[in-house]
């Protein structure tokens, strides 16, 4: 019976931790329909990186950068701010060769007062098609490393676009 009882608290306190996820993520407005919240078509986006390229910050693996039509002109202009729900996708490549995908990193631009500190921004780890998601929100993986681009609204455009260039 105790067994059963402490199953049973574990599973309302579940609820009550994922409840309390969405309620403090119901700032998303129309950037959390589930259209921009999945990224399935991703690879039909703008491809910012011409190949693969290694990213210090995920853990040294190979990416590419993909970009949707809303952040495609200041992604490339390497200006900022990002309008409100563009979306940024990199995938995580299982090798140099960019031919197999291990999972998305993706980045969309929140309204106003989501997380006034770190830029409005919202973080996500999915699957490689982009429709299942495995993390979420105001991700403290993520937050440090995009701090250091907080004078590009938190992304390091001009160095991609630099090295692009070259």
């Amino acid at each position: 019976m105790s067994r059963l009882v402490a199953l049973l608290t574990s599973a309302v306190l579940s609820g009550a931790t994922i409840a309390l996820a969405a309620e403090n993520d119901s700032f998303l407005g129309k950037c959390s329909s589930d259209k921009m919240m999945t990224f399935e078509g991703w690879a039909e986006w703008t491809k910012v990186t011409p190949k693969p390229v290694v990213s210090a910050g995920h853990s040294n693996n190979w990416v590419g950068i993909y970009v949707d039509k809303l952040a495609e002109s200041t992604y490339l202009s390497a200006s900022s701010p990002y309008p409100e729900c563009a979306r940024i996708v990199k995938p995580i490549y299982t090798d140099a060769s960019g031919t197999g995908v291990r999972k998305l990193t993706v980045m969309v631009k929140m309204p106003s007062g989501y997380d006034s500190e770190h830029g409005d921004w919202w973080y996500g780890v999915y699957d490689a098609p982009g429709t299942k998601m495995r993390q979420q929100g105001k991700l403290m993986d993520c937050i440090p490393c995009h701090k250091q681009a907080a004078e590009t609204d938190y992304l390091f455009s001009k160095e991609v676009i630099h090295g692009k260039k070259e």
